[in-house]
């Protein structure tokens, strides 16, 4: 018996089985969560259960990412590069005495990303307010082109901090996706916008849902598996 369970950003398949005696949470190769529990267990047991184990989810989905790719903190100096649509763009940091250039502390320019040297402190602030401010019509406007093919519409389109989550469904039938999203090629984030319009249909992972993700984009396993292979490469 399968079902879905959402503790704030956390989306689980919640598979209940009369074999079980005990409740346990499996996080797979791509980071989707599978709770497990005795068909006898009321639902408060679980949630409560989820919540208390959510320390070491988040530890376990940081695990897959940080050995996926060895994590190098940026640095906000001139020549770091810094990923937008998949593309990788150099930083160069411009004096304030040439203002006429960046009239904002960030702004991507002639195919470099201008940082103001006055504001090289604040530079991870300046660069996901850019890269949320970026992503929201991106997002929204793949939604809707995505929309008509899944057969589904989310209630709002939301960019927010997910943790080490790209995207998630909420139970008020929002979409949720890490402003990071925007970081990744364009046929990868359409990946995940038709993941997460699916689950408006179809709230747990499976086999229903694979394959109706299979006919609205054929090539999806190949965009799935290019994100679990190189997604840990897009970080600030």
């Amino acid at each position: 018996m399968n079902d879905t369970l959402v503790i704030d950003e956390l989306r689980f398949d919640l598979r209940r089985s009369a074999k079980r005696k005990t409740m346990g949470i499996t996080v797979d190769r791509d980071g989707f969560l599978i709770l497990h529990a005795p068909m006898d267990v009321p639902q408060p047991a679980i949630e409560q259960y989820a919540r208390e184990k959510r320390l070491w989810i988040y530890s376990k989905l940081a695990e897959k990412e940080v050995l996926a790719w060895p994590i190098r903190m940026k640095e906000f100096v001139s020549g770091e590069g810094f990923y937008y649509l998949g593309r990788n763009y150099r930083l160069l940091l411009v004096d304030t005495s040439e203002g006429s250039t960046t009239p904002t502390p960030l702004q991507l320019h002639h195919g470099r990303f201008l940082l103001r040297r006055d504001e090289q402190e604040h530079g991870r602030k300046h660069f996901i307010a850019w890269y949320t401010g970026h992503a929201r019509p991106w997002l929204h406007h793949r939604v809707a082109l995505l929309t008509d093919r899944i057969g589904s519409a989310p209630t709002s389109v939301r960019v927010r901090d997910l943790s080490f989550r790209w995207a998630s469904c909420g139970q008020d039938r929002s979409l949720n996706f890490h402003w990071r999203t925007i970081l990744l090629p364009p046929r990868i984030i359409e990946y995940l916008v038709a993941h997460e319009l699916l689950h408006l249909h179809e709230p747990n992972h499976s086999s229903k849902f694979w394959q109706r993700l299979e006919r609205a984009m054929p090539d999806y396993q190949s965009r799935r598996q290019w994100l679990d292979r190189e997604g840990g490469r897009f970080y600030l």
